[in-house]
């Protein structure tokens, strides 16, 4: 948290707060959060218009005229909190700060002031996120360096991915969180995929049946688009907060699977919290 929804769920605030708006004014908090960055001061982004929104994977990208663009990744807690000049707030991320409290919060970290009116706080609790400011003509070298996989949110290449899935002996949750296999799937999104497959998370995902990679494939866009449709799992310390059943199981260890009543339980995968119902998907294999 904040996973693709979340983030997709950034980009679209962004989009319509900021697109074609001019920075005017930049204060900027927490100057590490400017990280590997080959541009070394987010002060040569002042009058300058956002041109293009975009997003790969989990990281936002920034696109701004005269050849500079901002990448932002909100990894484990960040937030993004967008105060258009009519009044009204758009926020997605992490859920600290309050959406409706009080900004800059103390972990509010980094603002943008547009000459239209629009304010964005970047926040983060945690201090993991990061910013990197480069010339737009080198945003294709540095996304390729993260070496991501097919977005999960699009149509996937069931046999290639089914086949990648047949030769890995590590779980199937480890595999589904691995960037490089599918970009944008965590914890949460994950755990709900396996619970629609009826896939037990600690599985050798080789062990899968060709029936099972292919339902487990099938799912990623769904529980994705579910995710993206709602603006993100709601999930509080680590208690879900389901809308329309989602999550069904992350972050709702000890309550009723919404489909059998069976008792949610969490163990861990891959040192990863991992929620799932044991009769919808027991260890068969």
């Amino acid at each position: 948290m904040p996973e693709l929804p979340e983030v997709e769920t950034a980009r679209r605030y962004l989009e319509r707060g900021i697109l074609g708006q001019s920075v005017s004014a930049i204060d900027v908090r927490l100057p590490k959060l400017l990280r590997d960055s080959p541009l070394p001061s987010l002060e040569l982004l002042l009058n300058h218009t956002v041109v293009a929104v975009g997003r790969r994977a989990k990281v936002l990208i920034l696109a701004f005229d005269h050849d500079l663009t901002l990448l932002v990744h909100l990894k484990l807690a960040g937030q993004v909190a967008v105060f258009l000049s009519s009044g009204e707030r758009l926020v997605a991320g992490h859920p600290v700060p309050a959406p409706f409290g009080e900004y800059p919060h103390k972990v509010t970290h980094i603002e943008f002031h547009f000459a239209e009116g629009t304010v964005v706080y970047f926040s983060d609790v945690r201090q993991f996120g990061w910013f990197r400011l480069m010339p737009t003509s080198d945003v294709e070298a540095a996304i390729d360096a993260f070496a991501f996989g097919p977005e999960g949110t699009g149509a996937l290449d069931v046999d290639a991915l089914s086949a990648i899935i047949s030769r890995r002996s590590i779980p199937i949750k480890t595999l589904l969180l691995d960037q490089s296999f599918i970009a944008g799937l965590g914890n949460i999104y994950v755990d709900e995929v396996l619970f629609r497959s009826h896939i037990y998370p600690a599985t050798a995902a080789r062990d899968l049946s060709d029936a099972e990679r292919n339902t487990v494939l099938g799912h990623v866009p769904a529980v994705l688009a579910e995710g993206i449709r709602q603006g993100g799992a709601k999930i509080i310390h680590n208690i879900a907060h389901p809308v329309d059943q989602f999550p069904a199981v992350h972050g709702r260890g000890g309550e009723p699977c919404f489909v059998c009543e069976t008792t949610i339980e969490k163990i861990r995968v891959g040192s990863r919290g991992t929620y799932f119902c044991p009769n919808c998907q027991p260890p068969t294999h």
